[in-house]
């Protein structure tokens, strides 16, 4: 069993690779520079974590579990609410983790966390399955109840459009406001973004339902126009 004193240092790290890591991103921060701000030896980060790389996905568990206990992904809903008031719960809630609250260093994570659904590194898969996977089911739940008759691959594929919207709009965040200036993700203004997302999304996942004409593209999109030459 630890020590106090090994329980207060490995916090220390943890805390400290959350600044260094927000700051200089895995490639560039540095070990030593995590232990002087932990105040702890050069060796404590493998002692405690098995290395940098280990305490750089730590820091990325510990931050995401703690933007969901604080923006949980069904606040203020069940499982008995209507479907659109559950994904916007949802939908609010991803915005959220991932802009940040105002603190520079949960802002810089949030980036790093996209950064890690745009270029997976080593240790994506094993974040998927333990951060990301219980709350894309929770998707898929709903997804279901708003289309309790499709297959699981347009539920999917519902899914798929949802959370690319919420990349999106936290991707392009410098791009998106000199487009659109009224869709810019401000903490000010989550609330209107995602009703954005959950407006747009709901017309069209209520557009597959039975009975409504929508195109497939694998089957029923029109032939591209070919535009003349000279």
């Amino acid at each position: 069993m630890d020590t106090q004193e090994e329980i207060d240092t490995k916090k220390r790290l943890l805390m400290a690779g959350m600044v260094v890591f927000a700051k200089r991103g895995l490639e560039d921060a540095t070990v030593r520079e995590i232990c002087e701000r932990a105040s702890a030896n050069v060796a404590a980060i493998s002692y405690h974590y098995g290395g940098k790389d280990m305490l750089y996905i730590s820091v990325l568990h510990h931050y995401m579990e703690q933007q969901r206990q604080r923006n949980p992904p069904d606040s203020g809903v069940t499982q008995e609410s209507p479907p659109e008031a559950r994904l916007r719960a949802f939908v609010k809630s991803f915005l959220m983790q991932t802009v940040g609250d105002g603190d520079p260093v949960n802002e810089y994570l949030g980036k790093l966390i996209l950064r890690e659904l745009m270029v997976p590194s080593f240790y994506f898969e094993e974040l998927f399955e333990r951060q990301c996977r219980p709350v894309y089911e929770l998707l898929l739940s709903i997804l279901r109840q708003m289309l309790p008759e499709a297959d699981d691959a347009t539920i999917n594929r519902c899914a798929s459009s949802v959370i690319g919207q919420c990349i999106l709009f936290n991707f392009g965040r410098e791009a998106i406001p000199l487009l659109t200036p009224e869709l810019a993700l401000t903490t000010s203004n989550i609330d209107y973004v995602a009703d954005f997302i959950v407006g747009f999304s709901t017309r069209g996942v209520m557009g597959l339902k039975p009975g409504q004409k929508h195109c497939d593209n694998r089957n029923d999109a029109p032939a591209p126009q070919v535009m003349p030459v000279g």
